[in-house]
């Protein structure tokens, strides 16, 4: 929509104009608690001065440096590198910088897909993923979620993808027989979020292991997901943790500035990279951006608070704070179908009149309701959430369910006839 239009149909409420810990203050002076945290992004909340102070420092040094054709990098982007390989999981040792996870996404396929050719395997070129899963707005990853819409309004979308069902059980051996239909001799990679950012359900354990087990057999690369995931969001610094999984190639992005800039970034493990480190072979993808210095001063300071603030912990009490709270309160309510907590997302399932999931309309006046009440959440196609910010007091916490009870204790869904 053109700036215009939405300037003609905006007042005051619809603009926000500062954000203070938890909270964002429209132009008219009235607070809204952020239990959504910007859209899962704004891990560390609003006004963060060390997160501030380091990039307008970095900005005053070195604003830019192009990271394009073996440029020399910044200092802040080998820092930024090293503690990323420092905290991630257990062989992801290579670093490569874009700018969203969108565009992790893309990177992790083209590397998966040219590292099978630089080692002489080029038929191996699908990449597998699960039926609506997410995993960007870019068109190789918009090909690799397995949205049906979004391949409907924007197709057709380009070959070499395909999607599995969800598991429907926790034992993983179902995995095998789909792969081994597909051909193995033929799949670069499998892309997975360990745990489902659309509605807060962790792949099973023995799911992820029969895919690790898998790939590495078959010579296929795991990617995991982990833009949504990732920094402390599901209770561990990575969701690849709770599982214990480890994967060839990790997709990061939105916590790991904390929301103050735009980065993203791909790690991967010293084989793939040897694949590309010779003197006739390139990983010949990039973007302008790239490893902005800027933004990795802002990673980096965001790193820094997680190991010195204890967040993740944190989050993971905040988490079970709200679903607690949130059973006590909706306990009996007719719309209430129950709340899960994984860290520090929230999920709260409701239905209508008739049992069944609460309509996308009636989710949006449910939005709209707690809106007006002080209180921003947010929803998907399965389900409602709170994702607030890791720093998010008990009493701010306590403010949010409170509120979003009161609101849904209210809600009247409405008739479809």
């Amino acid at each position: 929509m053109p700036t215009s239009t939405i300037l003609d149909r905006s007042g005051p409420q619809d603009l926000w104009v500062r954000g203070e810990g938890s909270w964002l203050i429209d132009a008219s002076g009235h607070r809204a608690l952020d239990a959504r945290a910007g859209v899962g992004n704004m891990v560390l909340g609003y006004g963060r001065t060390d997160i501030v102070e380091a990039m307008s420092r970095q900005a005053r040094e070195l604003p830019y440096v192009c990271m394009v054709r073996w440029e020399l990098p910044a200092p802040v982007v080998v820092e930024l590198a090293q503690a990323l390989t420092d905290i991630a999981p257990s062989g992801l040792n290579r670093v490569r910088f874009c700018h969203t996870g969108g565009a992790a996404v893309e990177s992790a396929i083209l590397m998966a897909r040219s590292y099978h050719r630089n080692t002489g395997r080029p038929d191996k070129r699908l990449v597998v993923g699960l039926r609506d899963s997410y995993h960007g707005s870019p068109m190789a990853a918009m090909a690799a979620s397995g949205q049906r819409m979004m391949h409907w309004l924007f197709g057709p979308m380009p070959e070499g993808f395909h999607h599995l069902p969800e598991p429907t059980d926790d034992t993983g051996t179902e995995l095998a027989a789909q792969l081994d239909a597909l051909g193995p001799e033929r799949i670069a990679a499998m892309i997975l979020e360990p745990v489902k950012g659309r509605n807060g359900q962790p792949l099973p354990d023995a799911y992820l292991r029969a895919a690790r087990e898998y790939c590495t057999k078959n010579n296929i690369l795991l990617i995991f997901d982990e833009a949504f995931t990732g920094f402390g969001r599901m209770g561990e610094m990575f969701a690849a943790e709770i599982s214990g999984v480890s994967p060839d190639i990790m997709c990061l992005a939105k916590g790991i500035t904390a929301g103050y800039s735009a980065l993203g970034a791909v790690l991967a493990t010293d084989r793939i990279y040897e694949a590309f480190d010779t003197s006739s072979t390139v990983f010949a993808h990039a973007s302008t951006t790239d490893g902005h210095p800027v933004a990795c001063a802002a990673a980096l300071a965001t790193i820094r608070a997680y190991a010195s603030e204890d967040l993740v912990a944190h989050g993971r009490i905040l988490g079970g704070l709200l679903r607690d709270r949130l059973n006590d309160l909706l306990k009996g309510a007719p719309a209430f179908g129950g709340v899960r907590a994984v860290g520090a997302y929230v999920a709260i399932d409701l239905v209508d009149q008739d049992g069944n999931p609460l309509s996308m309309q009636d989710r949006s006046s449910l939005e709209s309701a707690c809106r007006s009440q002080g209180l921003l959440i947010h929803y998907t196609p399965d389900t409602v959430v709170l994702m607030p910010p890791l720093t998010m007091t008990t009493e701010e916490a306590e403010f949010a369910v409170q509120t979003f009870a009161n609101v849904v204790s209210a809600l009247r869904p409405a008739v479809v006839s």
